[in-house]
Order: structure tokens, then sequence, then C-alpha cells
């Protein structure tokens, strides 16, 4: 086995190798994605090493992995993953299997939602670093599998819906940097190129190599509405593909909670599901919303809440009664942070949650909140 350099390991790819401690030990499998740069910096001072044999040592070895990254964690690793794969995509297509490697990605993302469902949702509602664009995409497509999946859909025949989520805006990265500058209304130049972002996406991932048609339908009609007031086609009720319907849902949802420097003002989940709820059977499909809602709750993991005795808290598990939530308080009734997350029960009077905080003005607690989903 070879000393391991810093060249060796990349942010965000999937790590090519097993890594191994100075006494042969197992420390992390090949595949497993880096995403905190300080764990590139730990590794490298402990002088890990490199397998020789990287598939076999790994997979033989009896040893179990004495690191491992909660759900939580990897969910930021695979931000990473497809922020390179569409850096990629957009700057030097013929370098990339699209197709295989977004698949390879989803399989990746479902595996994540059913190993740790709570912490893949809160990794996401709590990601206020990394491009919009891309949390944006992951988002929606943990949603498609949350409702794909209570419909009943085996993991193969979700599979499409969640590329389709990944891709949905595939059409619009090569103007996002202009939408990324715009402090204020879009010019007509960007409201003409969104409009046309689906159809433009559809027809990248076609040349790509993508067959698959409920892939590329969901992705055309997924700013579809009901009620014949999306976009681009005016599309009407049953003309919508059912993976269209699913990704209007998620993406809208995304959507309104996460801000944007065109659309700063985000919602809290609880209201944004509240004006989704009001307009279902209208502008979307009803019961997919229904089931969005009875899935994450009203109050999704990494909500953060004020109780009724001043302290702030986080919802860590997905619940359909607010008073079934089991909540951690994260700062005390003056305003100061916790060392260490506190359980609470929203049935218990003093602990009744009373409103919704944004993150914005916890992050002196970020390093308390994450620790709710780290093993």
């Amino acid at each position: 086995m070879k000393k391991i350099i810093r060249a060796d390991l990349k942010l965000g790819e999937p790590l090519p190798f097993s890594i191994f401690d100075r006494d042969g030990r197992l420390l992390l499998r090949q595949g497993l994605v880096l995403s905190n740069p300080d764990h590139i910096g730990q590794l490298i001072d402990r002088g890990v090493l490199k397998g020789e044999n990287v598939g076999g040592e790994a997979e033989n070895s009896s040893c179990p992995p004495v690191e491992s990254l909660s759900v939580y964690e990897r969910m930021g690793g695979l931000i990473l993953n497809l922020k390179h794969i569409f850096t990629t995509a957009l700057k030097s297509p013929e370098q990339i299997d699209l197709p295989a490697r977004i698949n390879h990605f989803a399989a990746n993302l479902q595996a994540l939602c059913q190993e740790d469902m709570d912490g893949a949702l809160a990794a996401m509602h709590l990601d206020n670093v990394n491009p919009y664009i891309v949390v944006h995409q992951i988002m929606g497509a943990t949603l498609t599998e949350v409702i794909a999946g209570r419909k009943g859909l085996t993991v193969s025949e979700r599979r499409p819906f969640v590329c389709a989520a990944l891709t949905r805006d595939i059409g619009q990265l090569g103007i996002q940097n202009d939408l990324d500058k715009c402090e204020g209304p879009l010019s007509e130049s960007l409201k003409e190129a969104m409009v046309k972002h689906p159809l433009r996406g559809a027809e990248m991932l076609s040349r790509a190599g993508v067959k698959d048609n409920a892939w590329l339908h969901a992705v055309k009609q997924h700013h579809e509405r009901f009620d014949g007031g999306g976009y681009p086609q005016k599309l009407r009720g049953d003309d919508i593909t059912w993976g269209g319907g699913v990704l209007a849902i998620t993406d809208m949802y995304s959507a309104m909670t996460k801000p944007r420097p065109y659309r700063n003002k985000a919602h809290f989940p609880q209201n944004a599901l509240r004006d989704m709820y009001l307009g279902k059977d209208q502008s979307m499909d009803g019961e997919l919303v229904q089931t969005l809602i009875k899935e994450i709750g009203m109050f999704p993991p990494g909500s953060i809440v004020r109780l009724k005795n001043g302290e702030i808290a986080v919802i860590k598990n997905c619940t359909n009664k607010v008073n079934d939530a089991v909540v951690f308080s994260v700062y005390d009734q003056k305003g100061m942070p916790l060392l260490s997350p506190i359980r609470r029960e929203a049935w218990n009077a003093d602990f009744e949650i009373t409103g919704m905080v944004p993150f914005s003005e916890c992050r002196s607690a970020a390093v308390t909140i994450k620790r709710l989903w780290i093993k």
C-alpha cells in the first residue's frame, strides 16, 4: 500500500480506492464521497494509505470501518458530486456519459433516503451554503422519491422520476450565472430563456443519450399546471404525465423554501405546504400534494421552531401531527446557543410550538443542529 498525498483526494468525488490506517485497518471504503475539506486534511495528517488492489482489499477486509459518515453528511457530498456532473455536462459533454452518471447518482440518493429519510430531508432544508441550483435539484429529487415510494412504485420504477428531478433544470444552467447576479425583476431575455428551459433541458438530455420517455416528459412538463397556467406548452389536466405532475409539486416546494437573489423571500416549510394545499386541484394534482404533506409533515425534519417557553428548537423526525413532534432545543430561553441539543416533547404545554424561525437567525448553533443527525 502507498501513502496518500493530497492530490489523491478530490472533494465531492467518489474515492477511487479504499483508505487504510498505517496498521492496515480499513478507514474509508472505495466509492465514499468526501464532502468536508477538513476531513482531507485530517487524513493527510494521519499518514493514511491507499490499497494497491483497490477493489478486493476493500470488499474482503474483515475489519469494519472505524470512521463512517451519516446520511446527513453524505447528502453534502452528493451536492458537490452533482455540481461536478453539471459542470462537466455543460463545458465538456463529450467527456461524460450523462445518463449513466445520473442513474448511478439517483441510485445513491435512493439508498440514502431508505437508510435515513429524516437525515436526508434535514440536510436539504438546512443547506444555506451550496449553490441554489444544485441543492434545488437534490431536494426535488428527494421529495420525488418520497412521493413515488408512498404511491407504491418499486425502487427501479421510481428511478426515472428521480433522474428527471435531478436534471429538470439542466436547460437553465447556461443562464444560471445571469440569474444569480440579478437582484430585481428578470429582464425580458431572461424571462424568455426561463420559459424555454424545460424544453431545452429535455433536448440536452436526449442528445446526451437519455431515451426514457418518463424521464424526458417529466423534465419537459415540470412547470406545467393543471389549469393551463404553466409553461412552456400550456398543458392542462390529463395532458400532463404523472411524472410531470410530481416534479411540478416537488419543484415548487423547493423553490418556495430556498431564497434566490431575484426572489429572495423564502417561505417557511409550513407556509409553503399550506399555500400548496390551498391551491391543490387547481394548478397541481391535489392527491399528490396531500401525499407529500402526509409523508414529510407540516414541520419537516430540519424545520426550526420557537417553543412556548422561549427556546428555539429543531424538528428531527417526520410527523403527521404537531403534538407528536419530537423537537430538540438548540437555544435556551435567553437566546444563548446550547452546546448539546436538549430533547423536548411538543405535547407538553411548556414546549408547544408557537412559530417558525429562519435559519439565518440560528447560524451560531449550526454545529449543534448538525449533531442531531450525526451518528
